[in-house]
């Protein structure tokens, strides 16, 4: 059944899919900004309006949402990215109601009570300094400020420590008026609801307006350009060796994203993938490799991760140079075959849950690329080894960046 599509009379998109017999239903707000959209100074301010509009609202008092939506069999989370910012709560249908009421008063009405936003500070600096203790934290931010270079992107989306000590009452607020705004607000409904219902809550909970117009949003295109090879070494107390091999591209509103998605299958899809085929059982070169497109909205990068035993790195490195320059005599007719057949495999077994469904369609229609949803099967089945050739001719004739994590000499 296709989708509704409505616009509320404040400019919130509204979407939605009816999938009867579940008896259960998605409800997902999907904002359209991240830490894409942050100056240096509010660096880690989504992911921090994450955790505070759950700290009160109007209506509710701090923990009482969590409290009321798991008292009518609600499941409800949240996550910040690059690009977005989204929440959700699944429920069953006949308690749809709390869902649009617990989240739209997060989204549009939240509190940000002082005493709250000071005991908010140490638990995100708690979570910050517990990420720097992950083997390839280092390895990965390394690798944004290279490949991401003089673009918003290359921050990390949680912050630093500083900026989040820095947040204030006014700077939550302000950002939040201009970024949780209806112009940027996706409702998405999924599941065992009639529509007339659904457009009801919708406008009941939904229309709220800002007295400000919406934030200004990161639409700067490009592809980084990486003129040398890049080679970068981060220290940890590990006894494995960790890497990232990897090349610039453009984002995903300005590459075949279905190209991109059949060659990565090809490379890391399933235990006997071309990747895991070479790396792992003919050549015992690592314990794992993957290899695939990352997409960000104005940004991209072809990369290659892996881990390894340690003095490894040289031989992969050559391997996946090696590869990438015969990349051609892996998209063979059968390759490209195997591949869409198990993308679109994953895609309907993947849409039996309301959740993965709805967020399909918030991923999709947020990042302004409505046919990854809308036209996906499709898409799949008309990708063929010229499609993916053109898509990729640019990327791989850049140079490549390789950062790898390495023991500092503290593991036995």
């Amino acid at each position: 059944m296709a989708n509704e599509t409505a616009k509320l009379d404040n400019n919130v998109t509204l979407i939605y899919k009816y999938i009867p017999g579940v008896k259960v239903v998605s409800v997902q707000t999907w904002m359209k900004t991240g830490s894409v959209n942050e100056t240096p100074a509010e660096s880690g301010i989504s992911h921090f309006l994450e955790h505070m509009v759950f700290k009160g609202t109007k209506k509710y008092k701090p923990g009482e949402i969590d409290t009321v939506v798991e008292g009518k069999g609600g499941v409800m989370n949240a996550a910040t990215s690059k690009d977005y910012t989204f929440y959700y709560i699944n429920i069953p249908s006949y308690n749809a109601e709390v869902a649009f009421d617990t989240i739209s008063e997060m989204v549009f009405r939240a509190s940000f009570i002082p005493d709250e936003i000071e005991k908010e500070k140490p638990v995100v600096v708690q979570e910050i300094k517990m990420g720097k203790d992950r083997p390839t934290s280092g390895m990965w931010e390394e690798f944004s400020k290279v490949m991401f270079k003089d673009t918003p992107y290359e921050r990390e989306i949680i912050g630093t420590e500083e900026t989040v000590n820095s947040f204030t009452h006014d700077m939550l607020a302000d950002y939040y008026n201009r970024y949780y705004h209806p112009d940027n607000m996706t409702l998405v409904v999924v599941g065992d609801i009639p529509y007339d219902e659904v457009l009801g809550l919708a406008k009941k909970y939904y229309s709220d307006k800002r007295s400000v117009k919406a934030g200004e949003r990161y639409s700067k295109d490009g592809v980084t350009k990486i003129d040398k090879p890049v080679e970068l070494s981060v220290k940890k107390d590990i006894n494995q060796e960790y890497g990232i091999l990897a090349y610039p591209a453009v984002g995903i509103s300005q590459i075949d994203i279905f190209a991109m998605e059949v060659l990565g299958e090809i490379l890391s899809g399933g235990e006997f993938s071309v990747l895991n085929q070479k790396f792992r059982y003919d050549k015992d070169l690592v314990n794992s490799i993957n290899g695939g497109y990352y997409g960000l909205k104005h940004r991209g990068t072809f990369l290659f991760t892996y881990n390894s035993q340690i003095g490894r790195g040289e031989d992969i490195k050559a391997e996946i140079l090696k590869t990438v320059k015969d990349i051609d005599q892996y998209l063979t007719d059968e390759n490209i075959e195997k591949a869409k057949n198990r993308l679109i495999s994953q895609n309907l077994f993947q849409r039996e849950k309301t959740s993965s469904e709805a967020n399909d369609i918030g991923y999709s229609y947020t990042v302004e690329q409505p046919s990854y949803y809308d036209n996906f099967v499709e898409n799949i089945k008309k990708t063929d080894k010229l499609s993916i050739k053109n898509a990729i001719k640019t990327i791989f004739k850049s140079d490549y960046v390789w950062v790898k994590t390495m023991p500092d000499g503290k593991s036995e």
